[in-house]
């Protein structure tokens, strides 16, 4: 099994490895715009966390709470979404097969600090796997989102009854 935190140190070095080495060239604009939705996802996920719930570590702080609102009622990791769009809009900048062996090892990275994450969301949160069941992990289950209320209403065991 591998340590959590040498998957977090490997996500923050995967990441530098790829930006770190990103040669804008006058296509500058264009790489930085193909990036932006990547961007603006994971600041709207760490704005709806909140700064200061955001931790590098995988571990659940004990007064940790279920963000189910913004871009978490599409899917339950948008911030390692926005990671993963982000650097692979800046994969042809320049082109190299490291870059994308480095973007598809981030990729296995992110989806093992999910599963770990997931497990102590379980066991914390007894609506965690309603949460999962509507809410897809890094791809969305639908494109239109549940409203706030309608995914409250599956949290608490309403089930599919509960108007979308």
């Amino acid at each position: 099994m591998i340590p959590l935190w040498f998957l977090v140190v490997m996500q923050f070095v995967l990441s530098a490895a790829i930006v770190l080495s990103t040669q804008l060239s006058s296509h500058w604009m264009l790489t930085l715009a193909a990036a932006a939705p990547g961007i603006a996802l994971a600041v709207w996920s760490w704005l709806t966390m909140g700064l200061r719930n955001i931790r590098v570590h995988t571990d659940l702080d004990r007064d940790a709470r279920l963000v189910t609102a913004g871009p978490y009622r599409w899917v339950r990791h948008p911030m390692y979404v926005g990671l993963l769009l982000s650097t692979a809009a800046l994969l042809p900048a320049p082109w190299a097969w490291w870059r994308v062996a480095a973007w598809l090892t981030l990729v296995a990275v992110l989806l093992r600090k999910a599963a770990a994450e997931e497990s102590q969301l379980r066991t914390r949160f007894s609506t965690y796997a309603n949460y999962q069941r509507y809410v897809g992990g890094f791809l969305p289950r639908t494109f239109r989102g549940l409203s706030a209320s309608t995914l409250e209403g599956k949290l608490a065991g309403k089930g599919d009854d509960a108007a979308d």
